[in-house]
């Protein structure tokens, strides 16, 4: 990022920009009037110049403050899947989410928007299920398989004794993963979650 310019600085500037000669002289006097027409123009640009840092570093969504409403507008926050609640950077992971939810299309796709939240994730077809030789679970999807998604969580419990009160049974995040999947996943597709 460039050197913050102080309002001396931008007056310099505008300065250096005024032809030589007599008439403007008076440009580098720090007494003159001339000058202080500069210095006036320059704080009008030391305040847009604040401005467009202050674009600059809010326009990107995963450091964003001021704009994640707009943010989560642009994306369709809140929806079915994100409330468009919890702290900045909750709702900074969420705008991120469904901007890189906007091109999913292979299985590692899914694997790498899962591991946004840090999830791992394995996905596969249903057509590598449910035939010999056979594995538990046993899968029986007959044609249906070519059109089926098995998403496999791994996911370590967190739920570990002494519990806080009340106790929230199950992972947010898995809850989350799986209405967006089921947002992203082909039409003519099932899905299937397991926990392993």
């Amino acid at each position: 990022m460039r050197l913050l310019r102080t309002i001396e600085d931008q007056a310099q500037s505008l300065a250096n920009y005024l032809p030589g000669g007599r008439v403007f002289t008076p440009k580098n006097d720090p007494n003159s009037n001339l000058r202080a027409v500069l210095r006036g123009m320059a704080s009008e640009l030391f305040t847009a110049d604040g401005y467009i840092r202050t674009y600059q570093q809010e326009i990107i969504p995963d450091e964003t403050v001021l704009f994640i409403d707009e943010w989560e507008r642009a994306v369709g926050i809140p929806d079915s899947c994100f409330k468009g609640t919890g702290t900045i950077d909750e709702r900074r992971l969420h705008v991120l989410v469904k901007l890189a939810s906007l091109g999913v299309q292979t299985a590692q796709d899914f694997i790498d928007l899962a591991a946004l939240f840090g999830v791992t994730i394995t996905v596969t077809a249903g057509s590598t299920s449910g035939g010999f030789p056979m594995t538990f679970p046993i899968r029986l999807f007959g044609p249906a398989a070519y059109f089926t998604i098995i998403v496999q969580f791994t996911v370590e419990s967190i739920e570990r004794f002494p519990l806080t009160y009340p106790i929230t049974f199950g992972d947010e995040t898995i809850g989350l993963l799986e209405c967006l999947f089921t947002k992203l996943k082909p039409a003519n597709c099932d899905l299937i979650f397991e926990q392993v």
